[in-house]
């Protein structure tokens, strides 16, 4: 699975934009809001290293279940990897151009 990390690495441009729901409650000395644990939704956008083609994907937290930033931020980045495969771009070489130039902190002795 391809990250957001792996891709800025590879020289792509990832924007991500979170937006959360809140929640209004009248009190006493005025509207106050509180942050929502439910609901919410994410974007994501990558535009190529050429800078040539822009692609976004979308994920929308259902008002019944938790918000999960790293839940949303998979569904979205998936989403707009594969509008980017749709356009005919391919992401093959990432994987490995990212590995090969990373250790591992469980092989060092």
């Amino acid at each position: 699975m391809t990250t957001i990390k792996q891709l800025r690495y590879a020289g792509y441009k990832v924007r991500v934009l979170q937006k959360r729901k809140y929640n209004k409650f009248n009190k006493i000395d005025g509207l106050y809001e509180e942050l929502s644990p439910k609901g919410g939704e994410t974007y994501i956008e990558i535009t190529t290293p050429d800078k040539k083609i822009t692609r976004a994907g979308e994920s929308i937290c259902s008002m019944e279940d938790h918000y999960d930033r790293k839940k949303g931020n998979q569904i979205a980045l998936g989403r707009a990897i594969k509008a980017l495969g749709d356009s005919g771009h391919t992401l093959d070489f990432i994987s490995h151009s990212y590995h090969n130039n990373t250790t591992s902190c469980y092989n060092a002795t």
